[in-house]
């Protein structure tokens, strides 16, 4: 799965994902790419794959980082640097979107990542490392 660790960007794919963010330094070029990582997760229907799920994950984070950039703890090696880029703050709607990703990649069904997560025995982990970010969306 090429993940080493099961925080939201202890992955190939989420650390992968902060090279999307390279020249993007406003509201204007940040949020398109935050919500396109979310809406690929939403918009999958039956099935999530772990890539999608992965990076939708980091863009649900960084969303929540946006406003609480300690929560990237660790993860900051991996995150888009720096973060945020800008104080502006990020479209509200995208914190539905975000809260929705979250809630999505808890589900088993459907969902490749989730399942790699149970196949290692790590689920609680997994699960728990999401809690934490949906934590921050009421």
């Amino acid at each position: 799965m090429g993940a080493w660790d099961g925080s939201v960007f202890g992955n190939d794919d989420a650390a992968d994902f902060s090279y999307e963010f390279d020249g993007a330094n406003t509201v204007a070029t940040i949020a398109p790419v935050i919500e396109n990582a979310l809406d690929a997760v939403l918009e999958s229907t039956p099935d999530l794959e772990a890539p999608d799920g992965s990076i939708g994950l980091a863009a649900a984070a960084l969303f929540v980082a946006w406003n609480e950039p300690e929560m990237l703890g660790s993860d900051a090696a991996y995150a888009p640097e720096p973060w945020p880029r800008t104080s502006d703050p990020l479209p509200a709607y995208l914190k539905t979107k975000a809260a929705a990703v979250l809630d999505r990649m808890k589900e088993a069904a459907g969902n490749e990542l989730a399942q790699l997560w149970g196949e290692s025995g790590q689920t609680s982990e997994f699960t728990a490392e999401i809690d934490r970010w949906r934590s921050r969306l009421p």
